[in-house]
């Protein structure tokens, strides 16, 4: 009975230490883009060359893809009806994108208007995403954060490297979630979001600030199109800028809840190199 009752007990406080050691470990996916004092994408690099810090503490990198590994790209093209004049050269921008990406690559096609739309699954079959756009017809509201926090947490599950391409040309009048909400659960997820915007939502300050604001602190890039006939270029410029972004990935051990968490990604043996990357998420 003894006996029992002692391994009874070793079984109790082996149970209390292992509660007592949990730790809420949570991986953080690092996506980063380096280039030289022209702007010139530099594709060379190792593992070895990244330094991740989380507050300012040092993060063992765990995996670490290179420039060169495949990419899941969602698109989130706006068919409101105010894009009814100048779709046909979105469309024309997206055929250019969909020309300038790997083979490995895989895309997907999302629109929104009164609610985030799938139109063409995650495929490596560039001519399904192609024929869907092509079909595209614009008309109805915005409802622009709620389809890009919903359109985050979807790609947030797919592994590897991964982003965000925003077309929008107009402010919000469909959302439930406010901008303020919807920017902190994409900063929260932290893929980065491309933004390329056109016409009113260049007119709102406030609308222009808070997306590239979005853009800049998930490790994207904001594009102002000024000019319609402009767009194939821009999306070209941003598959190009895709096609150069490593992914850095650790374990954040963090429990504070409901907090900014700062991450500075830097180069010590190439100080000369510029890093573009997400520039922390929310716990």
């Amino acid at each position: 009975m003894k006996v029992r009752s002692l391994l009874a007990l070793l079984s109790f406080a082996s149970f209390a230490w292992s509660q007592t050691l949990k730790v809420d470990v949570r991986t953080i996916e690092v996506f980063a883009a380096v280039s030289d004092g022209n702007d010139r994408p530099i594709t060379n690099l190792q593992q070895q060359d990244f330094r991740v810090e989380e507050d300012n503490r040092l993060q063992q990198i765990r995996i670490f893809e290179p420039q060169s590994s495949a990419m899941t790209m969602a698109l989130l093209v706006d068919t409101t009806g105010s894009m009814a004049t100048d779709l046909s050269r979105v469309k024309n921008g997206v055929a250019r994108l969909l020309s300038s990406i790997k083979p490995q690559d895989t895309v997907g096609l999302f629109t929104f208007a009164n609610g985030l739309n799938k139109l063409s699954d995650f495929s490596k079959d560039k001519n399904a995403v192609l024929g869907a756009i092509l079909k595209t017809r614009a008309g109805g509201a915005t409802a622009l954060f709620d389809s890009l926090a919903q359109l985050s947490r979807e790609v947030s599950r797919h592994g590897g490297k991964k982003a965000i391409l925003l077309f929008t040309d107009g402010d919000d009048n469909m959302s439930v979630l406010s901008l303020e909400v919807a920017m902190k659960d994409v900063q929260r997820i932290g893929v980065p979001v491309y933004s390329m915007l056109y016409g009113r939502a260049l007119q709102d300050p406030k609308l222009h600030d808070r997306l590239e604001k979005i853009s800049i602190s998930t490790g994207g890039i904001s594009f102002n199109v000024r000019n319609p006939d402009d767009l194939p270029n821009v999306f070209a410029r941003v598959g190009q800028d895709l096609q150069h972004t490593y992914m850095l990935s650790y374990q954040s051990d963090s429990e504070a809840k409901d907090d900014w968490r700062s991450i500075k990604v830097s180069l010590p043996n190439h100080p000369k190199l510029k890093v573009r990357a997400k520039e922390g998420y929310w716990r």
